[in-house]
């Protein structure tokens, strides 16, 4: 794997397209030497970008820290603008890697790592122009043995930081030179799972330790409320035996009752049916008594003759007497004093009136008959009156005019029809009284026959409505039945069906009032209970499963560090071996003797140091150690566990020169702890090189015997990795196979000039 190009625009003062491209040396024939990865040197006066590119490369990387960067806001990093040029809104950074030998883990010959930073403050990360996340370009280059916090970007001041540091903050340095670094990504990514899964677990018993006791209330509710149930079903059993034997009794009752009511109906009936025959002939009967009609026309018809008669008597006495009359004209004897005839005769005519006038009223058979003899007695009268008039003055009749007998004799002829047709009247009056009298009889018959119908109908009535009193008082105690189960039981569908009858229902009133009386004692429960329980429960059961789960989840969690921890030990005891010995030769060649090494501060050495730090005992030389120490927060024993499970908690550099005793690094001059610092980071290159190493100013403390030293020991390493080294010693611009040159102009813009040092020699 090799860097072969970084691009950069508008990065702080690199305003414009920039390219900075980087190749292996070539031996005389001019091809690549795949042994030697180079040395690419950047020159330039103070002030003019350079290590500008060293923090782009650390930039695109993935560093979040403005102050390592060298800013204090994220737009610091875009270009601010000058006096003759405006302001960008974009900083954009690449880097190319050559990866055919498939060191970096993906399935590219080439891989171009970009992250782009807008004013507005949105930022990208991009491989291979596919847009990622910060965590996927961090794994990836912890996979591929580089990074912006590890030993491959080697900024100004970092130096002298990383014999300063604690021996905590030296860990993580170490962590990416021994590269263990994925590991310890894997591991804090679990660690913060198994912190997160830990909180999830402690806020899921939270919530189990509050709704525990409201289940647990809820659940003697719903318990009491199940043997409510089965009490509720015991009494609806109860019931529906007790209200279905009284049901089947009524309906027992009411067909039995049923054939009485149809037979009495039917006899009922039949009296009402005789009872309207009688009445219908009595209303005849009333109907002919109450009609004098047919009376009244015999009657009439019977006077119009009678009148007729009485005038054709008058006429034929009129006659009778003319004739008189005649004959007595011929007699010489004197006849009787006219007055006295008159007086006579007008007596016989008011008789005669009054019978006519009395006629005229006649109506009963009794009235007739005493017409009849007052009618005989006029008639007497008027014969003795002219009996009387015959006797008077008996001499020869004078002879009689002959149209005189002859109207007698016509009066006489046209009397007998009307006597004959007034027989006839009288008779048929007569028959019509008769007949009205034997309807009187029949009437009254027919009113004794009524009344015994009446009385029959009226026993057979009564009778009757004694029944239907009586199954109307059944269809009552139905109909209170049935509202009074569907008061208890809610449904009456079931009692034509039903069978369990008892013989005395009366004998389970004790039970249903023993079993309602059980459940006032169990008392009344909210039916949303059992809805609130079913919630509950179910998130109950939720919740503990999901505490298993987290539970189970920690314990591989936990596993997972710890087979984290146990490959991070053994790589890095393996690695911090050789780096060790590296470290201790570069040490010997630079400073030319001396001793130097590194020392692992363990778990227990820190436990020790806390120790001594809370009893007062700390001294000077484990000052750092006790920097180191972090207050810890109680967590249960399984996360203390995952805790403990890394026993490396530091690094310690111990650094002597020669002819020196110190007891601690901070006491070296800035030489010696630069020295110090090239030894160990060229120790690292040695035993892990990364791909690349970039060095800005590294060796600007260094004298130019030692510039020296360390230009040959950077030319030594070239061969593993490949160097990219921002300075000033010509030393190390003699060894460089490219050199850029880093000017600024007027406009406050970074510009390149390149340099190919092999052409040159060539």
């Amino acid at each position: 794997m090799f860097l072969t190009e970084i691009h950069i625009q508008g990065f702080k003062s690199f305003a414009n397209p920039t390219k900075l491209e980087f190749h292996r040396p070539t031996d005389k024939s001019g091809r690549p030497v795949v042994t030697e990865c180079g040395i690419t040197a950047i020159v330039g006066p103070n002030g003019s970008g350079k290590s500008n590119i060293a923090d782009a490369v650390r930039w695109v990387l993935g560093e979040q820290s403005l102050k390592n960067i060298r800013g204090k806001r994220s737009t610091d990093v875009i270009f601010s603008g000058s006096d003759k040029k405006g302001r960008l809104n974009v900083a954009e950074v690449t880097l190319v890697i050559n990866n055919e030998d498939k060191t970096m883990p993906v399935d590219y010959p080439e891989v171009a790592i970009t992250r782009r930073l807008f004013r507005n403050g949105e930022s990208e990360y991009l491989i291979n122009k596919k847009n990622v996340r910060l965590a996927d370009v961090l794994m990836l280059v912890a996979k591929s043995n580089f990074g912006q916090k590890s030993y491959s970007v080697i900024g100004q001041g970092m130096i002298d930081a990383i014999l300063m540091a604690t021996s905590t903050e030296r860990k993580d340095f170490f962590d990416e030179a021994v590269g263990v670094r994925q590991y310890q990504i894997k591991r804090e990514q679990s660690f913060n799972k198994l912190e997160a899964t830990w909180g999830n677990l402690a806020q899921a018993e939270a919530i189990l330790n509050e709704i525990a006791p409201r289940l647990r209330s809820l659940t003697r509710q719903v318990n009491r409320l199940e043997r409510r149930g089965v009490v509720e079903k015991e009494l609806r059993a109860t019931q529906r035996r007790y209200f279905g034997s009284f049901w089947a009794q009524l309906a027992s009752q009411s067909k039995k009752l049923s054939p009485k009511l149809d037979e009495l109906t039917s006899l009922v009936a039949k009296h009402e049916q005789q009872l309207n025959v009688v009445q219908k002939e009595l209303t005849k009967l009333e109907k002919q008594d109450t009609q004098t009609e047919t009376f009244n026309k015999l009657q009439a018809t019977y006077q119009k003759l009678l009148e007729e008669k009485n005038k054709l008597r008058e006429k034929q006495l009129v006659l009778a007497n003319k004739v008189e009359l005649a004959k007595h004209k011929m007699e010489v004897a004197p006849s009787m004093p006219t007055a006295q005839v008159l007086e006579r005769l007008q007596k016989v005519s008011g008789g005669y009136r009054n019978l006519v006038e009395e006629i005229s009223e006649v109506k009963t058979v009794s009235v007739l008959a005493s017409f009849k003899e007052k009618l005989s007695n006029t008639l007497t009268s008027l014969e003795k009156l002219l009996s009387e008039l015959r006797e008077s003055g008996k001499q020869k009749p004078a002879p009689v005019d002959s149209e005189l007998i002859k109207d007698l004799d016509q009066t006489k002829k046209a009397l007998a029809p009307i006597e004959t047709d007034l027989a006839q009247a009288q008779k048929a009056m007569d028959e019509f009284n008769q007949q009205a009298e034997n309807d009187k009889g029949r009437f009254f018959e027919l009113q004794r026959k009524f009344q015994t119908a009446q009385s029959a109908y009226n026993e057979k009535s009564r009778q009757l409505s004694e029944l239907r009193i009586e199954n109307a008082k059944l269809e009552t105690r139905r109909e209170d039945l049935q509202a009074e189960i569907k008061a208890d039981l809610g449904q009456t569908d079931w009692l034509d069906s039903f069978k369990d009858i008892v013989e005395e229902p009366e004998s389970l009133t004790t039970e249903i009032a023993k079993q309602k009386t059980q459940l006032d004692l169990i008392g009344g429960i909210d039916p949303e209970i059992v809805k609130e329980y079913e919630e509950i429960k179910e998130r109950h059961d939720f919740l503990e499963k999901q505490t298993t789960d987290l539970r189970k989840t920690m314990d591989e969690l936990v596993t997972v560090v710890e087979d984290l921890d146990r490959t991070i030990i053994k790589q890095f005891d393996t690695k911090f071996k050789a780096i060790n010995i590296e470290f201790q030769k570069f040490f010997k060649t630079l400073f030319e003797g001396g001793k130097a090494e590194l020392v692992i501060v363990t778990d227990d050495q820190t436990k020790k140091a806390k120790a001594a730090v809370k009893n007062g005992e700390g001294q000077a030389e484990n000052a750092e150690t006790s920097e180191a120490v972090v207050e810890e927060v109680e967590k249960p024993a399984i996360l203390e566990r995952a805790r403990a499970s890394q026993k490396i908690k530091g690094i310690e550099v111990v650094a002597t020169p020669p002819g020196k005793k110190l007891k601690s690094i901070a006491m070296l001059s800035g030489g010696e702890r630069a020295l110090t610092s090239i030894a160990l980071i060229c120790a690292i290159i040695a035993n892990n090189p990364a791909p690349f190493v970039v060095l800005d100013e590294v060796d600007a403390a260094l004298d130019e015997a030692n510039s020296d030293r360390f230009a040959s020991i950077v030319a030594q390493l070239a061969h593993k990795t490949q160097f990219i080294t921002i300075t000033h010693n010509r030393a190390t611009m003699e060894r460089a196979t490219v050199l850029y040159g880093v000017s600024m102009g007027d406009d406050g813009v970074s510009k390149l000039l390149s340099m190919d040092l092999e052409k040159i020699k060539v």
